[in-house]
């Protein structure tokens, strides 16, 4: 886990489950603190998910689907309602596999769950309770993975259908994609850029393209930012939103000339990390607070993370004017470091860490 952590900092300077309270008879994991999954600092917790680095809710329900940023913690399903998660494909799941090597002739082999390793997610509805889910994986291979995601049961279920591989030496971070398929992927280090260049106010990343049929992915010119984040497209397949961590932006490009921004949101106060859409069409993105007051007021450093636990931030945007404003703030919790992504159920906002063993839930109001 350190070692994605050291990854992730970089990056951002550019069985089943349940959580405390549930009414289920299950209980979570056993821990070395008897109250270590207890609520701290306004929020509730669901533990035993190693680095749900991101959340996104399945449209029109109170379902979500979190990545696990650690080998064999892959794609869970998380019910807002139960209070509960289970693992869809996993190393202790029961993972289903259907390889759909006519659209993904490029994918060599299935995931191994033993070895799913997910960081940013997407999800794209096909038909009526239909889903294509979209994740970033390191585990085994760089690659995005493709799930079928069936919500028309009781509970959702996942299948894997393919990958498309990274190119030879990038590491991808998050994913979207359009309706026709389409894949998008932000790569926050090209070869021979690093840590220090974005610390300089140097462009080191990119948004990499898939198309159907294509043998690779290929960068974008013009989409080059200061660690390339997270990303989403708009839901009428015209543009697409990066998240310019170093810069504290969300970027706006036209997907049929993106060799130059369209418009910025301007963030302030925290470290923007992943962004999806709400349910009333606003761009979401959450992060770590920058000028931490229980770390002394100092910004984010490459090392100061593993030093002293920051608290979060969460803002909404405005797509039409692209102005942004704060939803939520909390913090620094030590049980709940490195938050990341941020999806709004209802009253209750859901938030996912990069580097925590828990998803964290707290009311709106």
């Amino acid at each position: 886990m350190k070692r994605l952590f050291i990854i992730l900092i970089g990056v951002l300077l550019g069985a089943t489950v349940v959580g405390c309270g549930s009414n289920s008879s299950e209980s979570a994991p056993p821990s070395s603190e008897p109250d270590s999954c207890a609520p701290s600092d306004g929020l509730t917790f669901i533990c035993g998910i190693e680095n749900p680095e991101d959340v996104v809710l399945v449209p029109n329900s109170e379902w979500l689907l979190a990545s696990g940023m650690e080998p064999g913690s892959g794609l869970h399903l998380v019910d807002t309602h139960g209070k509960s998660v289970s693992n869809l494909y996993a190393a202790d799941a029961a993972s289903k596999i259907e390889h759909n090597r006519a659209k993904y002739a490029g994918c060599p082999s299935p995931l191994d769950p033993a070895q799913a390793d997910l960081h940013g997610l997407s999800i794209r509805q096909t038909e009526s309770g239909r889903y294509t889910v979209y994740a970033i994986n390191h585990g085994g291979r760089e690659s995005v993975e493709v799930f079928d995601l069936d919500a028309r049961g009781p509970a959702p279920s996942a299948t894997w259908t393919g990958c498309v591989l990274m190119p030879d030496g990038l590491q991808g971070n998050s994913v979207a994609a359009f309706y026709d398929g389409t894949i998008l992927a932000t790569v926050p280090y090209m070869p021979g850029k690093t840590f220090d260049d974005v610390l300089a106010g140097e462009t080191t990343g990119a948004v990499h393209m898939w198309v159907p049929g294509s043998a690779a992915f290929q960068a974008l010119p013009g989409t080059e930012l200061l660690g390339n984040n997270g990303i989403e497209t708009s839901p009428d397949d015209s543009k697409f939103y990066v998240v310019s961590p170093r810069e504290r932006r969300v970027v706006e490009f036209a997907r049929n000339n993106p060799a130059a921004p369209l418009r910025f949101a301007q963030l302030a106060g925290f470290v923007p990390d992943n962004v999806h859409w709400t349910a009333d069409n606003q761009l979401i993105t959450a992060g770590m607070i920058e000028g931490e007051p229980s770390c002394g007021g100092a910004p984010i450093t490459e090392f100061s993370l593993l030093e002293c636990s920051r608290g979060y931030k969460v803002d909404t945007i405005d797509p039409t004017t692209m102005v942004a404003r704060e939803l939520a703030s909390g913090p620094a919790t030590p049980d709940f470091p490195g938050a990341a992504s941020a999806v709004q159920v209802g009253g209750e906002l859901w938030l996912g860490s990069f580097y925590a063993d828990r998803l964290a839930y707290r009311s709106l109001d």
